[in-house]
């Protein structure tokens, strides 16, 4: 569902902001720990924290200002 939007905003933030995805049906304990209970879920980290979690689908443009406030806020 997201896997497109997601690779487009990495190849326009790839160099500020690394994308991971994670399996949470293979990895329910690690989505214990950051409190995912649907998906889609993005979870945003600084400095190995975790910052901020965005649940739900989104389109890319609102997704791209959403990050572009973030990486100004830094």
């Amino acid at each position: 569902m997201m896997d497109p939007v997601l690779a487009q905003l990495e190849e326009t933030y790839g160099s500020q902001i690394k994308f991971a995805k994670l399996n949470v049906d293979n990895n329910q304990e690690l989505a214990m720990t950051y409190k995912v209970m649907s998906i889609p879920s993005l979870v945003l980290f600084k400095d190995g924290k975790a910052i901020e979690k965005v649940t739900g689908l989104y389109p890319k443009d609102k997704l791209a200002t959403y990050l572009d406030k973030k990486l100004a806020s830094q």
